[in-house]
């Protein structure tokens, strides 16, 4: 783990919630760009919601000691946590 000084676990959780926060995007922009569609797939739309929520519930009970969560969203290429 990288030590980025005193305030090394808050500064790794506070990016850790920006990259949940950067996760949500591809789902919310799935779900606008299917809803545009003739016939949106109402399964495909509650699988992205479903994802959303599951991301908001992660970001809002995410604590500063959750240090195996932490370094699991903070790893590079963990498709679990993708931000393109």
């Amino acid at each position: 783990m990288l030590d980025l000084g005193p305030d090394s676990k808050s500064i790794r959780y506070e990016v850790a919630l920006d990259i949940l926060g950067e996760s949500r995007q591809p789902f919310m922009r799935a779900i606008h760009e299917e809803k545009q569609k003739s016939e949106p797939s109402q399964v495909f739309i509650r699988y992205c919601e479903t994802r959303l929520t599951a991301i908001d519930e992660l970001q809002d009970d995410l604590r500063l000691n959750d240090l195996d969560t932490i370094e699991r969203i903070l790893t590079k290429g963990n498709p679990l946590f993708k931000v393109d």
